[in-house]
């Protein structure tokens, strides 16, 4: 089986050669700093060892006292700088690899000779010193990542601080938009579509404290993801799914955030989108309602769409949730609210069980046995412990219910919205969920976002980690989240709420993103690498490998 695993830099034992240069010219040699985020102090023993904190540095090396370092902001994306020297010399770092976020592949660990380095946070961190040979003139980037950061240490530094600069470098896939944590304004609702001529469409919507709850971005590629263009804003349109039908595209969502429940048309690929002003032009129903991008499917010869209104008791996130199937004919005006039948709603009561908070955000599927049912995001918080709820809804689509004894599944990450989809070749239904791993169980499980985890079954019940294929060790500020995928050939074509480094400041948390980026998943069938890597995966780049 292969492992993702990042290779562990070799321990050199220099001995009274420790922190050497090669020469004394190169000892005098500056080390060039270029970027932001820094300042260069004087180390020494109780020199403050971060800008924004009053942590100082104990235990310095004697051979690195009275030489200058670069003093960062303690946190995630707070600087992003390169190094370089005029001659051929070493490089040294000093960072905590007891954080995980950063990888020090190509840095070689440094014998401290038994002092004990560190910084008099409450867990007294401790510090380990890396060296890294370079050319003459070679520039290379400081890893950064975990919360200390990667802090260069020299004899001599020179270089000034430059404004902050958006940078989606680090970022995995492609950015197809962005909004910087300043404007308050998060990504969320990603939703992907490739029409039948080929044209990839994307969207998402805005949320938080800086935006209206009610806008929708729409994007195109005609190069099968590598590039994105935005193509409209839709206002009055949130939490809303893509799909195609006859020729036209949709979009099925909310008019805003626990808004009435509408459909919109376009027959320009996109451009330009019917308005529902009324039940004759795709109002469907009046009242508080709640979704995602979930799927649309069609099965005996109707289209199914789930959905949960939120006018059930008590009124929590979660607890007022009642969740019910929508459905058309095939052939119908799906503009025409009288196109639609809709079961009745199952509330939070009608689930209950000790530690269940609720169920959202279901999935329209059918079966092994040919029957439509909804599976849905469950909010249980025991690590280890996620589940789904699995609901059945009758062959007219008038009726739905669940079995409280029989109806919750396992389900790794189901307490956040995932998307399940068949696939006739393998036979199989595959989603792209939130997993904890073991190594995360310490944390909140519905905040935890900083993993996904492609995962099949055959029956709807039982779930394999098939393959972790986006992964970042920070759990504060980093996610990958509300994924939508659809099948593309052998590979799998996804849009994600992701929270990254941006090089301002990176996200407002996991939740808040500040990207929607595309990723291609090649080969998904044959995929067998349920390891958890070390660091960040898979890296900056258009195509996951």
């Amino acid at each position: 089986m292969n492992k993702f695993t990042i290779p562990r830099s070799r321990t050199l034992v220099f001995g009274l050669v420790l922190f050497a240069f090669s020469s004394a010219s190169a000892r005098n040699t500056p080390v060039e700093v270029d970027g932001w985020g820094f300042e260069i102090h004087e180390l020494r023993e109780g020199a403050v060892a971060f800008a924004n904190r009053d942590y100082v540095f104990r235990g310095v090396p004697r051979r690195l006292e009275g030489w200058q370092f670069t003093r960062l902001n303690g946190g995630v994306d707070a600087a992003r700088f390169t190094v370089r020297r005029a001659e051929p010399g070493r490089v040294f770092l000093v960072s905590a690899p007891s954080q995980q976020g950063s990888n020090f592949e190509g840095w070689q660990e440094q014998p401290l000779g038994g002092e004990e380095f560190h910084y008099n946070d409450p867990n007294n961190i401790r510090l380990k010193v890396y060296m890294r040979e370079v050319e003459a003139n070679e520039k290379i980037q400081i890893p950064q990542g975990n919360w200390a950061g990667g802090i260069v240490v020299a004899p001599r530094l020179q270089g000034e601080p430059r404004p902050r600069e958006r940078d989606d470098s680090l970022v995995p896939g492609v950015v197809i938009t962005h909004s910087p944590k300043s404007t308050r304004k998060y990504v969320g609702s990603p939703g992907i579509l490739i029409l039948s001529d080929g044209t990839y469409l994307a969207k998402s919507d805005e949320f938080g404290p800086g935006s209206t709850f009610n806008i929708t971005h729409l994007f195109r590629s005609r190069n099968q993801g590598l590039s994105w263009e935005h193509v409209t804003t839709i206002e009055n349109l949130f939490w809303a799914t893509l799909f195609e039908r006859w020729g036209a595209v949709y979009l099925m969502g909310t008019t805003e955030r626990f808004g009435d429940a509408v459909i919109l048309r376009s027959t320009d690929g996109g451009e330009n989108w019917s308005t529902p002003k009324d039940e004759a032009s795709g109002l469907l129903h009046r009242g508080e309602y709640h979704t995602a991008p979930m799927p649309v499917v069609i099965h005996d010869g109707r289209i199914w769409r789930t959905m949960e209104d939120a006018e059930g008791e008590p009124r929590e996130w979660g607890k007022r949730f009642r969740s019910f199937m929508m459905s058309a004919p095939v052939d119908a005006d799906l503009l025409q609210a009288e196109s639609w039948v809709s079961t009745n709603r199952l509330s939070y009561q009608d689930g209950y069980v000790e530690g269940f908070g609720g169920w959202l955000e279901g999935n329209a599927v059918v079966d092994p046995d040919g029957n439509m049912v909804n599976i849905l995001r469950a909010d249980f918080r025991t690590p280890g412990e996620e589940r789904a709820a699995l609901q059945q809804v009758s062959a007219d689509g008038r009726r739905i219910s669940f079995d409280r004894k029989h109806g919750f599944v396992d389900f790794p990450g189901g307490t956040k919205k995932f998307t399940i989809r068949y696939d006739d070749e393998s036979g199989k239904y595959w989603t792209l969920s939130n997993y904890v791993p073991p190594r995360h169980y310490d944390h909140n499980p519905e905040r935890t976002r900083n993993t996904v985890a492609l995962m099949a079954s055959t029956d709807l019940r039982d779930w394999t980690v098939k393959a972790i294929v986006l992964y970042h060790p920070d759990l504060s500020n980093h996610g990958f989240q509300y994924l939508d995928w659809v099948f593309d050939g052998d590979d799998l074509a996804v849009a994600s709420r992701t929270a990254y480094a941006d090089g301002l400041g990176g996200a407002d948390n996991q939740h808040n993103a500040n990207y929607l980026t595309f990723h291609r998943i090649r080969d998904f069938r044959t995929l067998l690498n349920p390891e958890l890597p070390e660091g960040a995966f898979p890296g900056p780049g258009p195509v996951w490998k």
